[in-house]
């Protein structure tokens, strides 16, 4: 099976339906979001509507929970704020509820799926580098880890007793090994490429 793991969309609808577009050239079976689909963009309601008819694989990200009052916007940069904010006042009521039943995590086999840090996920905290790649991954037994919101992809490995950062590029599943992966955004990516940012899982 072909699973498409999608994060940040960031109400980028036109990021949303390419990433779709792609992801069914490629024969992806299924789709799961980590999160972020609303803030900064401009269509929150449409990339809801369209997330919603993808799949009901679905986790709560920083950007839903402050779009519907669960998260303090005293965190957030100044731009992220008043875009918050904004998006809020977008939002129907039948979104918001919506929104207010997704779960912080979703673990399916030995896959598991958060849209921030491991062990607290409603703290909101980031897995930026091979230090913490290596916390995430003493937090839970499962094999496989994907997560968000750092908008910058990377996969590491852990294998031989410590976790290494892998080359870009496809990465055959090796035995004996766990994976992390943050997957990098979908609307909004921040590492030098404007291109929309997802996983394939094979």
């Amino acid at each position: 099976m072909r699973l498409a793991v999608l994060s940040d969309i960031h109400a980028n609808r036109e990021a949303l339906y390419a990433v779709i577009d792609t992801g069914r050239a490629h024969g992806v079976d299924a789709w799961l979001c980590l999160g972020d689909i609303v803030g900064y963009g401009a269509d929150p309601q449409a990339c809801l509507h369209r997330v919603r008819e993808l799949t009901d694989a679905v986790i709560l990200g920083n950007h839903d929970a402050a779009a519907i009052g669960q998260t303090d916007l005293a965190y957030f940069n100044p731009d992220a704020r008043p875009a918050a904010e904004w998006t809020a006042e977008q939002l129907g009521e039948s979104e918001r509820r919506y929104l207010g039943s997704l779960p912080f995590v979703l673990q399916r086999d030995d896959a598991f799926f958060v849209h921030a840090e491991l062990d607290q996920p409603s703290r909101w905290g980031y897995v930026h580098d091979r230090t913490e790649a290596t916390k995430a991954l003493g937090a839970i037994e499962p094999r496989f880890c994907f997560v968000g919101p750092l908008h910058c992809p990377f996969v590491c490995i852990e294998r031989y007793g410590g976790v290494e950062l892998l080359p870009k590029g496809p990465q055959p599943i090796q035995p004996l090994s766990r994976y992390l992966a943050n997957i990098g955004s979908v609307g909004q990516p921040r590492d030098g490429d404007a291109q929309a940012c997802f996983a394939l899982w094979d």
